[in-house]
């Protein structure tokens, strides 16, 4: 039973892909084409204000639903996948309730400029965790399509409200406004497509609370091995982002905003959409105990992401700053400049951060948490003591940050390698 609903094969398998790299295509390109029309509607301190939100957000983000989400794709019992899919929900609403207690305490200790956009996070993270949740009981469904279509809707409400509040000159952030709001539009449709229905009866068998203590002891490494390495984790990607926040000037985080915004473009494109389907299919392979062809899918899936990206590296590397300064407008250019400078760790990145899953589907979560532990202290040191002791100006901390970079994600890539061999 297990073995079928995992099984992929070769042609189900790339139209699964296909969904997804259309989806998440349309959905990384439709913002990606408006991006030209909001640099001439917002100012390089609106950028920098956005991308300081979702940097700080994208921390607390990572407490929603625990992590209990990414076990919605592992039971053989389709009740128990939907036992773990609403212990995560009740969780995310706990944990937005608690940020929003809380919200003196963590606003004393972020530096910030957000004012009262902080008030935000809270609202953003609740609805990031539930649509989390739902893509990954969208995932064990297969329903690839569905999972498209809802980061297609997320993009178009999020152009339209973008475009619409800088037009009127919003008094608070439209870009902000315009995010959050498009995760709700795409939490709404994966919420009317989906196929979890609860009424009395559910509630007192699937839903009671006996029944999802019960899987969240089972299931209990996901937040015992996974939630602080994750809060590790992202914090360390957000570290660049909290460093230039805090040492540089505000004009330098917006432009390195848009570079942060374009270059996450075909990362979310080529590795979020591989993502998603690889996890499965290399989930299925281990569930049968295929360890070989698992290897084997890992080395292939590796090289073909390098050769997807080693173009793109190449020419953001050499036309970079043309290419920004012609789409964005001339006051752009900088942005064109780190996004040059950041090109390897980009390369790196899109290789190996999409199969990452390959410890979540191994049930070897405390390997990845080693190595996430070690990314942080060793970004924060790296960033923190080259703008707070050394003072170094933007561009050299930029090539300090790649080199890290390249070492550390290298380090991670064969890790993963290591874990799939050692299954053998």
């Amino acid at each position: 039973m297990l073995i079928k609903r995992f099984k992929f094969t070769e042609s189900e398998f790339l139209k699964n892909v296909s969904y997804q790299m259309v989806g998440t295509g349309l959905a990384q390109l439709l913002p990606f084409a408006a991006t030209p029309i909001l640099t001439r509607l917002y100012s390089e301190t609106d950028f920098a204000l956005y991308t300081s939100f979702f940097a700080i957000a994208g921390i607390f983000v990572v407490g929603a639903g625990a992590r209990y989400q990414y076990a919605i794709v592992l039971p053989k019992d389709d009740n128990e996948a939907l036992r773990i899919f609403m212990l995560s929900i009740y969780i995310s609403i706990v944990y937005t309730i608690l940020l929003f207690a809380f919200y003196g305490l963590f606003n004393n200790i972020i530096d910030h400029d957000l004012g009262k956009g902080v008030y935000f996070i809270p609202l953003y993270v609740f609805f990031f965790g539930v649509w989390t949740s739902f893509s990954n009981l969208s995932i064990r469904n297969k329903s690839f399509l569905k999972n498209a279509i809802a980061k297609v809707l997320q993009s178009i409400s999020y152009i339209l409200v973008a475009v619409g509040t800088g037009v009127l000159n919003f008094s608070f952030n439209g870009l902000i406004v315009a995010k959050i709001f498009g995760v709700l539009v795409s939490v709404a449709y994966l919420l009317n497509r989906s196929s979890v229905k609860i009424n009395s009866s559910s509630v007192r068998t699937i839903y009671s609370f006996e029944s999802l203590k019960g899987v969240a002891m089972k299931y209990k490494e996901y937040p015992k091995y996974g939630l602080i390495p994750a809060f590790l984790d992202i914090a360390s990607v957000q570290g660049l982002i909290l460093i230039l926040t805090r040492f540089y000037s505000t004009t330098d985080l917006g432009y390195f905003g848009l570079t942060n915004l374009v270059l996450s473009a075909p990362l979310g494109l080529i590795g979020g959409s591989f993502k998603d389907v690889f996890y499965q299919r290399i989930a299925s392979m281990i569930i049968r105990r295929d360890f070989e062809n698992a290897l084997r899918f890992f080395k292939k899936s590796a090289l073909g992401l390098f050769l997807i990206g080693l173009p793109i590296c190449i020419i953001i590397y050499f036309f970079g700053v043309d290419i920004f300064s012609f789409v964005f407008g001339k006051r752009w250019g900088r942005s064109g400049e780190f996004a040059a400078m950041l090109s390897a760790s980009f390369l790196v990145q899109l290789v190996v951060s999409p199969l990452s899953s390959v410890f979540n589907a191994a049930s070897k979560v405390k390997v990845a948490s080693l190595w996430q532990t070690l990314y942080f202290i060793s970004t924060f040191l790296t960033l923190g003591v080259s703008a707070s002791v050394f003072e170094l100006q933007v561009e050299t901390l930029l090539f300090l940050y790649v080199i890290h970079e390249v070492i550390l994600y290298s380090i991670y890539l064969l890790l993963q390698y290591w874990t799939l061999k050692q299954l053998r």
